[in-house]
């Protein structure tokens, strides 16, 4: 087949014109078989460069994937074979990167771990889940997660309190407590240290006030409905009594 043309398409690639037919060839493949300065080239020699050119457009699909964000392998993985490539060609692709230190375990863990502690709400254990679920090592893990500070985690729990305190004012402190116990153990926050800090808060509110004006108007004075009523509540019986008399 006779070369009768090169016309760039993009970055690092080609379009390749035959006499009958054209080729997408990227600038490393045209360089390593001389195409530049070949004028006809065999069959043979077109089928391993097509196949070679299919290796090098996994690789760059995952280098463009890559470029403005840390991935881990298994997104990488999934993202490939969902462009439909072979997983055979998947697998090298990830292998080469690996070999250059562009897929790299510690550095996203580490980049991974920092984003959480600083701009979210996660808890350790979180983190640590979610790493796992994306088939990182426990022990790569912790390596990393277990050098953050204890006392960061008791800031992230103090400001998460705070700003729920603000938001729950209308809640009893019983309600407000339980809500907060919850809310910290599914963001990844150790039970002892949830506790912790939750004993340590200052909650005022207005709830138990309202909450007897409502019950008094729908039970119309009846204080054993009324009590019943505010202890499901979750205010204690002390603060119920000081408010009926």
């Amino acid at each position: 087949m006779k070369i009768n043309k090169f016309k760039k398409t993009g970055k690092n690639k080609y379009k390749v014109i035959f006499d009958n037919s054209e080729l997408i060839l990227y600038e490393d493949v045209i360089l390593k078989y001389d195409l530049l300065i070949k004028n006809d080239i065999d069959l043979d020699l077109i089928d391993k460069i097509v196949e070679e050119n299919r290796e090098y457009d996994v690789y760059e699909t995952a280098l463009n994937y890559i470029e403005f964000k840390m991935r881990n392998k298994k997104e990488v993985y999934k993202y490939l074979t969902n462009k439909g490539f072979n997983e055979e060609l998947v697998n090298n692709a990830i292998k080469k990167l690996e070999n250059i230190g562009l897929l790299n375990n510690k550095s996203y863990i580490i980049a991974f771990v920092n984003d959480k502690v600083n701009l979210s709400t996660d808890g350790p254990y979180k983190i640590k889940k979610n790493l796992m679920d994306a088939d990182f090592k426990e022990n790569e893990i912790d390596e990393y997660l277990n050098t953050i500070p204890y006392e960061v985690w008791e800031e992230k729990i103090k400001k998460v309190i705070n700003k729920k305190k603000n938001l729950m004012k209308s809640k009893s402190y019983y309600m407000f407590i339980n809500k907060m116990k919850n809310d910290l153990y599914n963001m990844g926050y150790d039970k002892d240290l949830i506790e912790k800090e939750l004993s340590n808060i200052n909650y005022e509110s207005n709830a138990l006030e309202k909450d007897y004006e409502k019950c008094n108007k729908k039970f119309k004075g009846d204080k054993t409905k009324i009590i019943n009523s505010l202890l499901r509540k979750g205010y204690s019986y002390e603060d119920i009594n000081l408010m009926l008399k």
